[in-house]
């Protein structure tokens, strides 16, 4: 199974790294400009130093530590062992450190400045910090461990931050928490109460958007429904007309010899009428509310699937497949209507969808399997006549097959299928449950 991202997670880690980031950013920014300001104070010093020290060649002098030279040569040794070259810009300071690590106290400092004097002569000012001349250190931290305390520090910090975000998520994601639980409560019975005050004015909108949203969808369910129920009980009438008037029209040719092209004629508009009945029980069946109590009555299902083969049989004319049914005498106590429908909706789609094979049904007891394997290349449905009902309401292309499924679904039947190319078996069990 998929996991999905947390937006509250992904907020949390996000702002937790972004403000570490920055924390760390301005430590090291920090740490630079306090440096850099050493670095320029010291620089100030020489400079001063430079210009109000008065020096002659092999007799530098030192000042507080500062070492004012007039050449390259009078510098301190360890100067000129770290300094190959000589400053050759005027009021640079160059330095060099001897530190481990970026995080560890430096051992030695060397620095060292080209300025000139009041009269424009050379002056060479250097100074040297070496560990041993470091003023002892009495505090009662080690610089080692001064450093760890500094990351401790910046670990509780981190984690107020982190407790704080926490507190400011709780407050924010509570009304969202709430915006949800209201959503997923929302059904026809409270969808058109207001909704709740969810603190904030976005999730208050946010709350109105969907309640709009879903009271438009409803409304557009229940106009489709009206059609639906209306449609379908204005159909039955004259559905039942056409029926009746074929039968009529059967009776007399029975007794006044008619042509084969008549006889066509006859048996194409009895097929369509009795795919028209049979979508338009369906349509009529799922119409209904769902919580409208119909009273379940004693189905006898293997003299149903006979009856159903049989007036569903005229879907094999003209095509090489072999039917096999295999039944035993069975009664189920369920909603006959809807077994009824199911059951030719179900043989309906195997025979329309088999042009070369075998379609096998077997009944044992409530549950029924269904299998139709197709031998044939062609995998269109079949198109006995191009008259044909069939082609007119498209029934059999999956609509069928769909409305069977929804039924089964708000009666929670078992109901399995398995689908490969040129096979198909479906298995319902009128009893069981999914």
């Amino acid at each position: 199974m998929k996991i999905r991202p947390s937006l509250k997670l992904h907020f949390f880690f996000s702002v937790v790294l972004l403000g570490s980031s920055m924390v760390i950013g301005f430590s090291f920014l920090s740490v630079n400009y306090f440096v850099d300001g050493l670095d320029r104070s010291l620089n100030g010093i020489m400079f001063e130093i430079a210009k109000t020290t008065e020096v002659e060649d092999q007799h530098p002098k030192i000042i507080a530590g500062i070492h004012v030279a007039s050449r390259w040569q009078d510098t301190p040794k360890l100067i000129r062992q770290h300094f190959p070259n000589p400053p050759s810009e005027v009021g640079q300071l160059l330095k060099i450190k001897d530190q481990a690590t970026i995080l560890s106290m430096p051992k030695n400092l060397y620095f060292v400045v080209l300025y000139h004097g009041p009269n424009g002569e050379e002056r060479f000012i250097s100074k040297v910090m070496l560990e041993k001349d470091f003023v002892p250190n009495y505090s009662d931290l080690h610089p080692t461990n001064r450093l760890i305390w500094t990351a401790i520090v910046a670990i509780i910090a981190i984690l107020l931050f982190a407790l704080l975000l926490v507190m400011i998520m709780l407050k924010v994601t509570k009304p969202l928490e709430s915006l949800k639980s209201w959503a997923k409560s929302l059904d026809k019975y409270n969808l058109h109460s207001p909704p709740p005050d969810f603190t904030f004015n976005e999730l208050n909108v946010l709350a109105s958007l969907v309640q709009s949203s879903l009271v438009s969808a409803h409304q557009s369910l229940e106009r489709e429904q009206r059609f639906l129920s209306y449609a379908s009980h204005e159909l039955r009438t004259p559905i039942a007309v056409i029926r009746s008037n074929v039968d009529l029209l059967q009776r007399i040719n029975e007794k006044v010899p008619t042509s084969e092209k008549q006889k066509l004629t006859l048996e194409r508009i009895q097929r369509a009428g009795l795919t028209m009945t049979n979508l338009t029980d369906t349509f009529l069946w799922l119409s209904r509310n769902e919580e409208l109590n119909v009273a379940p009555e004693t189905v006898k299902l293997d003299e149903k699937i006979r009856q159903a083969c049989c007036d569903l049989n005229y879907l094999l004319s003209g095509k090489d497949v072999e039917v096999k049914v295999e039944t035993e005498e069975c009664e189920v106590n369920t909603v006959a209507v809807a077994c009824h429908i199911v059951i030719n909706n179900l043989i309906r789609n195997a025979y329309q969808h088999t042009q070369h094979g075998e379609v096998k049904i077997e009944q044992q007891g409530s549950r029924v399997i269904i299998i139709n394997t197709n031998t044939s290349n062609d995998n269109t449905s079949p198109m006995v006549d191009s008259n044909d009902s069939k082609v007119a309401f498209g029934y059999g292309y999956g609509l069928g097959l769909q409305l069977s499924e929804k039924i089964i679904n708000h009666h929670e039947w078992h109901y399995e299928k398995t689908s490969t190319p040129g096979f198909y078996q479906v298995t319902i069990d009128f009893n069981g449950h999914n």
